[in-house]
């Protein structure tokens, strides 16, 4: 089953998704497994700045 999610509650993306897309002004930042969103060196930078 496949179905669009916009959230930006990040605890209810990772309980529910198997698969991850993040927008960033409109163009895909970074997507994978919960797992590798939360590592990715890229989305990191543009949304917590480090």
């Amino acid at each position: 089953m496949t179905f669009l999610m916009i959230e930006h509650n990040m605890d209810v993306i990772m309980s529910l998704c198997d698969r991850v897309w993040v927008l960033a002004e409109g163009k895909n930042l970074a997507d994978g497994t919960p797992a590798q969103i939360q590592t990715n060196a890229q989305l990191l930078e543009a949304y917590l700045g480090k």
